[in-house]
């Protein structure tokens, strides 16, 4: 991933559109982007598709990336005992999801006002759900590739993390907790926090073989 040209692309564009959203969004102004996107998702989607995205909505609850996480956790540990990742991800999750809150709290964007048909307690921007899915899933995604051998089961892999992803985000709109540059933006942040996080696993990775092949060699 990190020597991918494609990579830096994304990073630059995630880059670009959070800078964009959060002007936008602190000037106060509403976007059309918000409006005519949130048209288009509720009337999309029926309320026969409410339970399914409802389901979707708590894999990114808290109690739902603490379980995610834990579990990853366990399986890096007890198969791999790759402490690295472990490290790599705590900082991934824990640090995001602190980020997060902050800027929340700096921007203080309400809540679209509209029915929200799931509990909401925090500010909007940038979504929590968006960002920290994205970091958690981009990172399982990256490491599971990353063990596969065949191109096409790891495009397959990359696909199915990006619809997971992206269902995930959207359903925050379906359920009217959020506006859709709060999606986007919260995407943004979670793409550029996930590269940080996985530069930390593969320094962290580069370090400790290093430091192992120093103390073998001496």
């Amino acid at each position: 991933m990190l020597k991918s040209k494609w990579t830096y692309f994304f990073l630059a564009v995630s880059a670009s559109i959070f800078l964009y959203f959060l002007v936008a969004v602190t000037n106060g102004q509403p976007l059309n982007f918000d409006r005519y996107l949130s048209k288009f998702f509720t009337g999309l989607f029926s309320k026969s598709t409410h339970p399914f995205f409802e389901a979707m909505d708590n894999m990114g609850s808290k109690i739902g990336v603490g379980i995610i996480t834990l579990v990853f956790l366990a399986l890096l540990w007890i198969k791999y005992r790759n402490y690295e990742a472990m490290a790599a991800l705590v900082f991934g999750v824990a640090a995001g999801n602190e980020v997060n809150k902050w800027l929340k709290v700096a921007v203080g964007r309400p809540r679209p006002d509209q029915e929200h048909l799931v509990d909401v307690a925090s500010l909007s921007f940038p979504s929590g759900h968006a960002m920290i899915g994205m970091i958690l899933y981009t990172f399982i995604a990256y490491f599971i590739i990353n063990e596969l051998e065949s191109e096409s089961a790891k495009w397959i892999t990359a696909i199915i993390a990006g619809i997971w992803i992206f269902l995930m985000g959207i359903s925050r709109i379906v359920m009217g907790v959020h506006y859709p540059s709060d999606i986007a933006a919260g995407f943004a942040a979670g793409y550029i926090w996930v590269f940080i996080s996985i530069s930390l696993y593969v320094a962290l990775k580069s370090m400790f073989r290093r430091n192992s092949y120093e103390r073998e060699s001496a």
